[in-house]
């Protein structure tokens, strides 16, 4: 590696890092549309209107869900979004630092 991608490389950690400093607060997860199917006994079938339930991960691994009202639906799409792009620029930034890393590893003692 030339020490001019060297140098590019370490910029966009940089400039990573200042944009997870940027995220205020997210979300990990998803957020999930559900509509209900009940059948009644006259055999029509009732379809409730969409609710909205958020899918995430406890800190034991377990997936988790909780409902979201309609009012708040908005902030958790927002935050989610938030959750989303931070998942990439930690993928971007585990990639360059491992390249960094091991950039001179390769290299033979003359």
């Amino acid at each position: 590696m030339t020490d001019a991608e060297r140098q590019k490389k370490e910029a966009r950690i940089r400039a990573i890092h200042a944009e997870i400093e940027d995220i205020p607060d997210l979300l990990d997860g998803t957020l999930l549309a559900k509509r209900n199917r009940v059948k009644r006994k006259d055999g029509s079938i009732h379809v409730s209107p969409e609710h909205w339930t958020f899918q995430y991960r406890s800190a034991d691994g377990k997936r988790q869900w909780k409902r979201i009202p309609r009012s708040a639906k908005p902030a958790i799409q927002r935050l989610v979004r938030a959750g989303v792009r931070y998942r990439a620029l930690e993928q971007e930034y585990r990639s360059l630092m491992t390249e960094l890393a091991l950039a001179d590893g390769g290299k033979k003692n003359d």
